[in-house]
């Protein structure tokens, strides 16, 4: 008997013995060079594609026994597994930012068309008016405002009666 198991014995406790587990034996699956397996890669692609994260989950992995509650939580673990969040939050930001290349693609199409009508030559007409009065708001060179200004004379009794009244009618007193 080993020295732990011999010391076990002697303390009144049932010595320790390591049996080896046979018949199935479990495989790790092998991850791809982005650090996870080919369900979790199944997995962030039907989230990808809509799904939600319980239905993500039974695209991906044999749920068939298991209740919605069981499939809900291993969802939610699976998410929150570090590669498999780092994943999705690649995806994410790779939308967000090809979302503003295309925004700031567009917007210099539109100045470029706006600056083409602006530009062109023969006598000027409203279009080419309204294409330089866009262009420099574009640039912030004109700013609409409207500007209102009450010259009612009122004198203090009456300005009060007239805030009590807003406030009334705005349900505040």
């Amino acid at each position: 008997m080993p020295k732990d198991q011999d010391q076990n014995h002697d303390k009144g406790q049932a010595p320790s013995v390591v049996v080896p587990i046979t018949g199935k034996s479990r495989q790790r699956t092998p991850k791809n060079n982005r650090g996870v397996t080919d369900k979790q890669q199944a997995f962030i692609e039907a989230i990808i594609d809509g799904n939600n994260i319980s239905d993500a989950y039974r695209l991906a992995y044999d749920a068939s026994n298991m209740s919605n509650a069981s499939i809900h939580v291993e969802a939610c673990r699976l998410a929150k597994n570090p590669n498999v969040s780092l994943s999705l939050d690649r995806y994410y930001s790779d939308i967000e930012s090809n979302n503003r290349l295309m925004a700031l693609s567009r917007r210099d199409r539109v100045i470029s068309k706006l600056e083409q009508v602006a530009l062109r030559d023969g006598e000027a007409d409203g279009t080419q008016v309204r294409a330089i009065e866009l262009l420099g708001k574009s640039m912030g060179l004109w700013i609409d405002r409207v500007e209102t200004e009450d010259k009612t004379e009122r004198n203090e009794q009456q300005l009060e009666k007239d805030i009590q009244n807003k406030l009334i009618a705005l349900g505040i007193k």
